[in-house]
């Protein structure tokens, strides 16, 4: 059975949580620098996440979006950035708790933000899918990033956050 998009939501929140965790210990130069990304850095790669998990939102509640590309930078600042974060996630959680699954198959269309533009109109189980798929994404990148300091990242895998957040799952410990 696939993830509902609720508990996507809420996988993105508590990966979002870790990651930013990791990365408030690192300096704003260490966030700024270039590690030839494809958006540039660590704050680069956390903008274009949250620019984009408030442009799909946009796109779902019928807001036309002020974004002209995807590298737009929303926050110089790392604390400010977080914040906004925590608040775009908390909006995915409301707005995809209530769904019952029955307009999955509703099309959603928009504007791409490509240099040369497309409508594209895709259902929204494809929508909501391709959001999550970003976000992990780019988490990703973010992920190795910080690998590149000599941190050791935080695991944000979709199985750690279900062993977090429910339990369900049996784990047992290596043999020693």
């Amino acid at each position: 059975m696939l993830a509902h998009p609720s508990t996507l939501a809420n996988y993105n929140a508590w990966a979002n949580r870790h990651l930013a965790a990791a990365c408030g210990t690192l300096t704003a130069s260490q966030l700024a620098e270039d590690r030839a990304a494809f958006f540039r850095s660590i704050l680069g790669t956390l903008n274009h996440i949250l620019l984009v998990d408030i442009l799909y939102r946009q796109r779902l509640e019928g807001v036309k979006s002020s974004f002209k590309t995807l590298d737009e930078f929303l926050h110089q600042d790392f604390a400010g950035l977080a914040a906004h974060q925590v608040e775009e996630d908390q909006r995915w959680i409301d707005l995809t708790k209530g769904l019952d699954g029955s307009n999955m198959d509703e099309v959603i269309g928009f504007w791409t933000l490509l240099d040369n533009p497309d409508r594209w109109e895709v259902p929204k189980h494809i929508y909501f899918t391709n959001l999550s798929q970003h976000q992990a994404h780019h988490r990703g990148q973010v992920h190795n990033m910080l690998s590149q300091t000599g941190m050791a990242p935080p695991p944000i895998g979709y199985i750690e956050f279900r062993l977090d957040t429910d339990g369900s799952f049996v784990t047992t410990p290596a043999a020693q």
